[in-house]
């Protein structure tokens, strides 16, 4: 059991507050909801619920609704999730509660930010910031999303105070979820910009190399700490793993692997289009060229405006350049005008990304 979990249970058995009882099990539930514990958050969820949904007790509502929407998120990423913490922010905001206000627009950050919304994440995390009193749960998650969003932007150095910060909080709070996804995050966001520069042609081995490693010390931390609703996003990483660093063979495998079961998400989006045409890359890089053309020809390009900006980019770079390993450079050149409204808006999205982090200071966010 975690040191935050441990806490949160000494707090309940001393606890004779029902209302504060009731938030305190709010609270432990939507850690394991982040751990991948479903079953058990929606059990805690469906309880408070039939005890306290009538909205009375305004900050157990405010927790209710934050926990359904880590829910939905961490069950299946769930687009509705952002939706139901809006909620839960709008409520803390008409009642005050200035502690839920900044941790519900920690997690409404977080939503945009995987939602590739960097405008509105920015947005939401303007209530985290220049507030009195600290909430050391809201200031975590916040330093995960800005540290994130900078290493997303291609600043890595600009990300290791936020990173630094959010460990250091995370270890005095107890939180296993955070420390594991901040373990998780770095490989995962590098992987971003390794898989572009592949289909640009400049991919770094030594880069590659870093990534790996990350990657299997995120899978080695989160098996001992028992957090398994990162493993499914890191199967992912491990295939992406493999397709660059020419293993397309077991590539294919793992992609097998991950695809198989046709209701797994694997982000906000109606993502699996992307996974889909690197497995179909890996089997034309594997001489499978028969099997590459089905693949491919069972893919619907259309569905590219579903994804964020870099998943846009990254399926159709990836689109074009298999076209023309398949002999079809027909089909390529139909999406040679998407590709390059595409690749600009992506640079204009990092620019305005980069611009706004530069705005957040992490003296302005409360200790």
């Amino acid at each position: 059991m975690s040191r935050l979990l441990a806490r949160l249970d000494h707090e309940l058995a001393g606890c004779r507050d029902p209302l504060r009882r009731a938030e305190l099990a709010a609270e432990r539930a939507c850690h394991l909801a982040r751990v991948g514990d479903i079953a058990g958050a929606q059990n805690v969820a469906a309880q408070l619920r039939r005890d306290h949904g009538d909205g009375r007790a305004s900050r157990i509502a405010v927790r209710i609704m934050l926990l359904e929407g880590l829910i939905l998120f961490f069950d299946n990423m769930d687009p509705a999730a952002a939706d139901r913490i809006l909620r839960a922010h709008t409520v803390a905001m008409a009642w005050r509660h200035d502690d839920l206000i900044r941790l519900t627009a920690s997690w409404l950050a977080h939503m945009h930010f995987v939602l590739g919304d960097f405008g509105a994440m920015v947005q939401a995390l303007g209530a985290c910031f220049d507030r009195p009193g600290a909430c050391i749960e809201a200031s975590s998650r916040v330093c995960v999303v800005v540290g994130t969003a900078h290493q997303f932007a291609g600043d890595a150095q600009a990300a290791r105070p936020w990173y630094e910060r959010a460990r250091r909080e995370a270890i005095t709070l107890g939180d296993d979820a955070t420390i594991g996804a901040l373990v998780f995050n770095r490989p995962a966001m590098s992987l971003v910009t390794l898989r572009l520069d592949a289909l640009y042609g400049r991919l770094d081995a030594d880069e590659l190399r870093m990534a790996a490693i990350g990657v299997e010390s995120a899978w080695a931390y989160c098996l001992g700490a028992h957090q398994y609703s990162l493993m499914q996003l890191m199967r992912v990483c491990r295939a992406r793993i493999a397709m660059l660093s020419g293993e397309s063979e077991r590539a294919v495998v793992l992609f097998d692997e991950l695809l198989q079961p046709q209701d797994t998400r694997f982000g906000f989006h109606a993502d699996r289009l992307v996974p889909e045409i690197e497995r179909a890359a890996c089997l034309a890089a594997a001489g499978r060229v028969h099997d590459a053309r089905i693949a491919f020809e069972a893919l619907d390009p259309s569905l590219y405006v579903q994804l964020a900006v870099e998943d846009r980019l990254l399926f159709l770079l990836q689109y074009a350049a298999l076209s023309q390993a398949l002999g079809r450079p027909e089909q390529g050149a139909e999406w040679a005008g998407a590709l390059a409204e595409v690749r600009g808006r992506y640079d204009s999205e990092i620019d305005r990304l980069k611009t706004a982090l530069a705005g957040l200071s992490l003296s302005r966010l409360a200790a």
